[in-house]
């Protein structure tokens, strides 16, 4: 399904090469000191019957360390300081905080992307399909699902990049973001992780 909602025709999955596939994208990530990326988010929310669209900039720093600011809502950012989260809501002008060790122990993939996570100590992978200019892995968490009941994610072959990452809920709403124009090792400073609150907005910290 989420090969036919980017219109590339998916051949059966190969026998085997799920391990490889993600000891590439491990070594590759780990490599990664730091990058910036467009992203293009999509949450099919089935109590509406319809599709929210939004997208923006991400930026990340191992470890850690990562920055989405949205274009819609205008303002509307998540930001990781490396210790805690931050998701500011611009309509009720309201910053939420929680541990970051909490707050990424279930959400997937970002945990991985931070550099908190490793796919083989925290998944059972396996191989769904293959493109031609990608891999399409489907990943089932070995602890807490967090309500999650699928994550697929496509990975480039000749870049061993994440190029989208597609998460059904429980309730199942399904997610999809793809990054583009993904630059590496660009020299992302540590002041752009530091939390700036908006003017007059609530910070609403939650438990440890």
């Amino acid at each position: 399904m989420i090969a036919a909602a980017i219109g590339a025709p998916v051949r059966a999955a190969e026998s085997g090469g799920a391990d490889a596939i993600v000891d590439r994208l491990q070594r590759n990530y780990d490599a990664t000191s730091d990058f910036v990326a467009d992203f293009q988010q999509e949450t099919e929310v089935k109590t509406l019957n319809r599709a929210l669209k939004t997208s923006g900039k991400l930026s990340f720093k191992r470890p850690g360390k990562m920055l989405w600011r949205y274009d819609t809502p205008k303002d509307q950012f998540v930001l990781a300081d490396g210790q805690h989260l931050y998701f500011y809501q611009p309509e009720q002008n309201q910053i939420i905080k929680s541990p970051l060790k909490n707050a990424f122990r279930t959400d997937i993939p970002l945990s991985f992307l931070l550099g908190l996570g490793n796919l083989k100590k925290d998944f059972n992978v396996s191989l769904k399909a293959t493109e031609d200019n990608q891999h399409i892995l489907h990943l089932v968490p070995k602890g807490d699902a967090g309500g999650y009941s699928d994550i697929l994610m496509g990975i480039g072959k000749s870049t061993s990049d994440i190029l989208w990452v597609s998460v059904r809920d429980g309730a199942g709403n399904l997610t999809t973001i793809r990054f583009s124009n993904m630059r590496k090792g660009t020299g992302v400073k540590d002041s752009l992780f530091q939390l700036q609150i908006p003017e007059g907005a609530d910070i609403v910290e939650l438990a440890q």
